[in-house]
């Protein structure tokens, strides 16, 4: 305790008004009435000073700046932002978060926004249940392809144009219609191994 006292006494501490004249490298050179300092930024001066800022010899804050330009916030190493028992907020015209990696871990995510617009070259999705409530939905790709157990779609309209070949393989294939039931071709085959039987109360041939 004695000799922190004795260091106490024997260092001086001046607060001086300065003015930042010139950046070297991690240091700064500060104009004040006594003349010219070499200063470090302070950890807690979280403004990255800049010339012709006011500060003093050790800049723990930058106190006034002259010109209207961008305010950057450095630090060196790992950071964590945390907030006890409240809420942290960003507000501003415009947000950019730029990085190698962002990751967001969240138990809720909620995404509102009046128009979108997402350029990914590699996306992957993984989860366990999707759901979309969507008014109108255009996809175009070169190749579309999709692995499931089992596919149900229900529409009261569907249409499909297709310029090549259309192409099913399946098991067993079943179609019903309430109404009727209409295939045309220029040219048609009907092929079975073994059996093939029509019914009707009317069949009409040729």
């Amino acid at each position: 305790m004695g000799k922190a006292a004795q260091y106490m006494k024997s260092e001086k501490i001046e607060l001086l008004d300065g003015r930042v004249k010139i950046k070297d490298g991690d240091f700064f050179w500060v104009e004040t009435f006594k003349g010219l300092h070499k200063a470090r930024k302070s950890v807690s001066c979280l403004i990255e000073p800049l010339v012709f800022d006011n500060g003093n010899t050790y800049i723990l804050a930058v106190l006034e700046r002259e010109r209207d330009v961008q305010s950057d916030i450095i630090f060196e190493g790992d950071v964590s932002v945390k907030v006890k028992n409240g809420d942290l907020g960003f507000v501003a015209e415009k947000i950019d978060l730029k990085g190698n990696d962002i990751d967001l871990v969240s138990k809720d995510l909620d995404i509102r926004s009046l128009r979108g617009k997402a350029s990914i070259s590699d996306f992957t999705f993984l989860g366990r249940v999707f759901r979309g409530n969507i008014k109108a939905v255009s996809i175009i790709s070169k190749t579309m392809s999709s692995i499931t157990e089992r596919l149900t779609q229900k529409a009261r309209q569907s249409y499909r144009w297709i310029e090549g070949l259309d192409k099913t393989e399946a098991g067993r294939l079943l179609f019903s219609a309430k109404e009727s039931l209409l295939m045309k071709g220029k040219r048609s085959s009907l092929i079975a191994e073994k059996k093939v039987k029509i019914d009707g109360e009317k069949i009409h041939l040729g």
